[in-house]
């Protein structure tokens, strides 16, 4: 009896421990649905436009010679409270490098 629950008990840590998550050790890029909090507009000697989002407490950056669809798309997400797609370059980035429809 003692044998066959220790059995068991080996098969469950090693179904466990290939389930395990894998983390992002920052050199992926990421992408999140975000829905956007405020767009500070960009002042002329400015080369960042900053914004933030409901989702999170951070400040990100969209730099101003960025496609203009995606001001286009993040004032929209403002506007109408929806999400959209954000990419950055790795977990700890905060400058945008794509937005798009969720």
């Amino acid at each position: 009896m003692c044998i066959l629950s220790l059995l068991l008990s080996c098969t469950a840590l090693t179904s466990c421990a290939g389930t395990r998550k894998k983390k992002n050790t920052g050199k992926k890029p990421v992408e999140y649905t975000l829905t956007v909090a405020a767009i500070r507009p960009a002042q002329p000697a400015d080369q960042y436009v900053e914004i933030s989002f409901l989702e999170s407490a951070r400040f990100y950056r969209l730099p101003r010679n960025a496609d203009p669809s995606y001001i286009d798309l993040l004032q929209r997400s403002q506007q109408e409270h929806t999400p959209v797609l954000v990419k950055r370059a790795n977990e700890y980035s905060d400058v945008i490098l794509r937005v798009r429809k969720k």
